[in-house]
Parts: structure tokens; C-alpha cells; sequence
């Protein structure tokens, strides 16, 4: 009974978690509209066709794009991998960060045989890849429209920048077949040392995956065309390539601050470059985007996670 009553709890604050990240960032877009006294109906009813196809359709083709990319990362097949990447985004939504989409994909990952240690260490991959390049070029191109306002995607830009390249760095310059100094006092805590062989192995993966220059160097410009094609529909309004490349990046960037949905973070973005009206659209196109990777979700049985879990800490 006992039991039963802590599983009925617990599920009842996981519910409602899910609520409150399901209507954050429905309410700061309702509060955005108010603040600028924007009717929503009107925004709805005034979208170009043409943009919201274009929209769609750009998206798609950056996932397919990634894709193809992350499909030669992990060397499973690419139609694993572009559900992998639209079901990340949509969990994106509502975990950010590491334990969100990259834990996504390497669940879907799994299906094809891959141990979940591997798994989250191609989806960590991909993300490098995702973050820093969409970073570098936010970095390189922000100043040609710069406002007080990006001052905070600058600082989230150049830490990410930072991070993922000190800690890959730190990954490639210590893959060995044993644990160093530092290593081993950590994995001598007893709830950490069943995860010795996992680490190890996920150090040698991810070097091995980065250590060939023009891999790597081709899976970073198939980022950079996938954000670039990711850009084409803001060309329909402004008629600027650059402008249009430097409104997607801006966006993408304030989608690295760890709020689910980027929920305040992206519209502040956007309100420094572009029409708070437009701001609405792209925000409300892109939730909607991103939500269909949500389909998938079907696809994920904890049972079968658990059973990888187990494998990955040798634990019965």
C-alpha cells in the first residue's frame, strides 16, 4: 500500500512538471503579445502561406541534412537517424540539454543494437557539432546587427564554445585503455565504479570518431548548410541572405539557454532583430516544428531502458 501511495505521488509531480513545461511557453507568448499589445488571432490569420510552407519545409530539410550527418556518425541507417532527430528536438521542448534530446536519440539508437554508453556518446557527438558550429557562426556574424540585447547569446554562445571544445579536449587528450590519476579517485565511489568500462569505451569512441581532420571538417559544414538552408524563409520578408542567416543563428543560439522551450530566452533573441509580431510567428511555427518530433515517443518502452541501464552499470 505503501508502495503504491509513493508511485501514485510521484507520478503525480511528474504530471504536473509536464503541465507546467507544456504551458510555459504558451503563456510567455501570450504575455510577449500583451506586453506589445499584439493580437494573437491576428497573427494567426495574417501568416503568409507561402512563409509557413517554406518554413516547414526548411526545417525539414536541415533535419534531413543532420541526418545524413548523424547517420555517418553512428553508422546506423539514416531513416534511424532523422527520427532520432526530429524525436530530440521534440523532447528539446521539454528537457534541455544533455538529458533531453541527446538522451533521445541514443535511446532511439539502442534499437540498432548499440549499447546505451555508445549511444549517448554519438548523440553528444552530434551535438558538439550542433552547438559549436551553430556558436562560431552567431559569434562571427552577430555583430552586423548587434543590440544591447544579444549581450547574454554572446556570453551563452562563447561558453558553449568553450565547454564542448574544453571537454572533447579534455576526452581526446585522455583516451586511454586506463583510468588517469584524477579518474580514479572519482571512480572509486562504489555507485560509479560499475561505470568504469562504459567511460573508458566512450572516451576511445569519441576520439575515434573525431580524430579524422576531414571527417570532422565535413560534418561541420553539413551543419553549416543545414542552418543556412534553415535561414531561406526569413529571405521571403527581408530579402537578405545574411540577414536571414544571422536571424536563424540568433534564434538557434537562444535555444542553448536551459529553459525547456527557451521559453522568454528565444523571444528576447528575436525581439532584437526583428518585428515583435514576426517574433510571434517564428515562435509559434517553430514550437509546432519541433512537436512533431513528439510522434515518436511510442517508439520509447522503459522496460527496454531500464534492461540498457542495467547493461551499461553491471548491475543485476
Amino acid at each position: 500500500m505503501e508502495n503504491a501511495l509513493k508511485s501514485l505521488i510521484d507520478n503525480l509531480v511528474v504530471e504536473r512538471k509536464l503541465v507546467i513545461v507544456a504551458v510555459l511557453p504558451i503563456a510567455v507568448i501570450i504575455g510577449y503579445a500583451l506586453i506589445f499589445k499584439i493580437d494573437l488571432i491576428d497573427v494567426f490569420l495574417s501568416m503568409d502561406p507561402v512563409f509557413v510552407v517554406l518554413f516547414f519545409l526548411s526545417y525539414i530539410t536541415q533535419c534531413l541534412i543532420l541526418a545524413y550527418r548523424d547517420s555517418m556518425i553512428s553508422k546506423v541507417n539514416f531513416f534511424t537517424s532523422f527520427k532520432a532527430r526530429l524525436f530530440g528536438n521534440g523532447i528539446s521542448l521539454i528537457i534541455p540539454g544533455a538529458a533531453g534530446p541527446d538522451l533521445a536519440r541514443a535511446i532511439l539508437y539502442t534499437k540498432k543494437g548499440i549499447s546505451l554508453d555508445k549511444a549517448f556518446s554519438i548523440s553528444l557527438i552530434e551535438s558538439f557539432f550542433d552547438v559549436t558550429v551553430v556558436s562560431v557562426m552567431f559569434l562571427i556574424l552577430f555583430w552586423l546587427r548587434f543590440s544591447p540585447l544579444l549581450t547574454i547569446f554572446v556570453f551563452v554562445a562563447f561558453f558553449n564554445v568553450a565547454m564542448w571544445i574544453a571537454g572533447f579536449g579534455y576526452v581526446y587528450g585522455t583516451s586511454h585503455e586506463t583510468l588517469n590519476r584524477l579518474e580514479q579517485k572519482i571512480f572509486t565511489f562504489k555507485y560509479i565504479k560499475p561505470l568504469e568500462r562504459a567511460y573508458l569505451d566512450s572516451k576511445w569512441l569519441i576520439k575515434d570518431r573525431l580524430s579524422n581532420v576531414k571527417m570532422a571538417s565535413f560534418y561541420s559544414a553539413l551543419t553549416v548548410i543545414g542552418y543556412i538552408l534553415q535561414s531561406l524563409p526569413f529571405y521571403l520578408i527581408f530579402s537578405s541572405y545574411l540577414k536571414s542567416i544571422i536571424i536563424n543563428i540568433t534564434y538557434q543560439v537562444s535555444l542553448l539557454v536551459p529553459i525547456p522551450s527557451a521559453a522568454g530566452a528565444a523571444e528576447l533573441a528575436l525581439t532584437a532583430i526583428i518585428p515583435p509580431s514576426l517574433v510571434l510567428v517564428v515562435r509559434i511555427l517553430e514550437l509546432i516544428a519541433y512537436s512533431l518530433g513528439l510522434i515518436f515517443v511510442n517508439d520509447i518502452k522503459f522496460s527496454e531502458l531500464r534492461e540498457k541501464v542495467k547493461e551499461v552499470w553491471k548491475v543485476s
